[in-house]
């Protein structure tokens, strides 16, 4: 699965715990859960070229929350591109006017030191004073899966070779 914004759908996005039929064509796999996609209408899971073909566009599904912008990259992010694995309704941040790519659940060794995690913090509204007690929070080693995150997930994003986080508590 390969997809634009979204550097491992497989190991960080939302899946079905079993195969099922997809909600738009009936194809049956193991496809990304739409339990939390807020919209119109509601469906159970959506496959890889549903999801990339914009079919939640029709539906009125958002797959990502972002601000009212028509841009063709604004479509891809919040229509064709899979869920934050979030707890709440994290906006998918904008690095000086462009989106970032999720790459995953931080870890430290995502990191060189604290100071670059704290360099890289992309929140807004909170000083980093605020937040450097997230550093202790992190999982010692790299996460190959959403399901090894803890009660609190840093979600690193990357932008021209620039890491951008922002986090989020269960």
């Amino acid at each position: 699965m390969e997809f634009r914004y979204f550097r491992d759908p497989e190991g960080f996005a939302l899946l079905v715990d079993s195969p099922q039929p997809c909600s738009v064509c009936s194809k049956v796999g193991v496809w990304f859960d739409t339990g939390g996609y807020p919209g119109i209408n509601e469906i159970d899971c959506i496959c890889e070229d549903c999801l990339k073909s914009g079919k939640l566009i029709d539906l009125e599904i958002e797959a990502n929350q972002f601000y009212d912008d028509d841009s063709e990259e604004s479509v891809t992010l919040m229509y064709k591109t899979p869920a934050l694995p979030t707890w709440q309704e994290t906006a998918w941040p904008l690095v000086n006017g462009e989106f970032p790519v999720f790459e995953r659940i931080a870890s430290k060794q995502d990191f060189e030191s604290k100071d670059d995690f704290l360099k890289s913090f992309s929140g807004e509204g909170q000083d980093v004073s605020e937040i450097e007690w997230l550093w202790d929070r992190l999982p010692e080693k790299k996460l190959n899966s959403y399901k090894d995150a803890g009660d609190v997930s840093v979600y690193l994003f990357t932008l021209e070779g620039n890491k951008y986080w922002v986090w989020d508590a269960n």
